[in-house]
């Protein structure tokens, strides 16, 4: 025994406690749970199963099997359609793919939009971009009201469904930290309408945009070349080999009424000529698939809009 206790050494110094590595027991998570979602897509998974695609308001994008959701005594019935906005109960999956469990309707969007073709393209271009917008980060919440609220338009037939689609560009890409448009230069900070350019109406009118004085104009880079520069100044819009659109003070007013949160900017916005909200709509799109660095692919069966009689 004397022996052992000889043998057994002591440490020169104590050990610091807060350098002792603590294990952690970690906390499960729950094996079911409940959430709100807007079904963006579906795809077919065996002879009657579905993989639903959702946005929802606490998870953000979830991915979740449907089963025997395709045959006729399903009992989820047309709750998981795209653009409908459901009441999900989940139960989780080994993986990333969980399995549905209960659905009950919240708001049923799916056939106004069905019914009217613009609205349709249009709801399918804003599920896509929410899917693409949401699709690697934690932070879903404002994306989430935005695509609600446009699918809710669209199904009630509140405005015209491109519009409604500029709109949600703008104000979900600047959710994202991506801003389409603003009131000041993205190069310089200068504000884009000074009190001399408003007074100064000398605009030439070859010079498209032109503010004030022959070849100074607002435009509006697509490219992004030049780094993030989306809308730009007279003294800050290159003047030669650029991909620069010139905006005159009637389609900058109309972007900047589509990025405003302001609910009375939609009397701009159906107001504005079908010329404006077409070309606002164009650069909207060509700005954010460059910035998203992919085609949106439900883009291309856009339809011009169709002035009203």
């Amino acid at each position: 025994m004397s022996n052992e206790r000889s043998t057994r050494r002591t440490p020169a110094y104590p050990i610091p406690t807060e350098h002792v590595p603590r294990t952690e027991t970690p906390v499960s998570e729950p094996r079911t749970w409940r959430d709100a979602a807007l079904i963006l897509r579906t795809q077919k998974l065996g002879e009657t199963d579905r993989i639903i695609i959702m946005l929802t308001r606490d998870g953000g994008i979830t991915h979740a099997v449907a089963k025997a959701v395709r045959k006729p005594t399903s009992k989820f019935g047309g709750r998981l359609e795209p653009f409908m906005h459901t009441d999900l109960s989940f139960s989780r999956g080994r993986t990333n793919l969980h399995t549905i469990t209960q659905a009950a309707t919240l708001h049923a969007y799916t056939a106004p939009i069905m019914a009217n073709y613009d609205a349709y393209t249009c709801a399918s271009t804003i599920a896509e971009l929410a899917e693409a917008l949401t699709k690697d980060t934690d932070s879903t919440a404002d994306i989430y009201t935005l695509t609600h609220g446009a699918l809710a338009a669209l199904a009630h037939g509140q405005h015209v469904p491109q519009r409604i689609l500029t709109r949600y560009l703008a104000r979900s890409m600047n959710a994202a930290g991506w801003p389409l448009i603003g009131e000041n230069c993205t190069r310089c900070g200068n504000p884009l309408v000074s009190a001399d350019s408003q007074s100064d109406n000398r605009a030439d009118s070859s010079t498209p945009g032109a503010t004030g004085g022959s070849g100074r104009y607002i435009a509006f880079h697509t490219a992004h070349t030049y780094g993030h520069h989306t809308i730009l100044c007279p003294q800050c819009a290159p003047a030669t080999d650029t991909p620069l659109t010139g905006l005159r003070a009637e389609e900058l007013g109309y972007a900047l009424a589509t990025a405003s949160a302001d609910p009375r900017a939609w009397a701009t916005i159906d107001a504005a000529p079908v010329p404006v909200a077409s070309k606002i709509l164009g650069l909207y799109l060509k700005t954010t698939q460059n910035l998203l660095e992919h085609p949106l692919k439900t883009a291309s069966a856009l339809e011009a809009e169709i002035p009203a009689p």
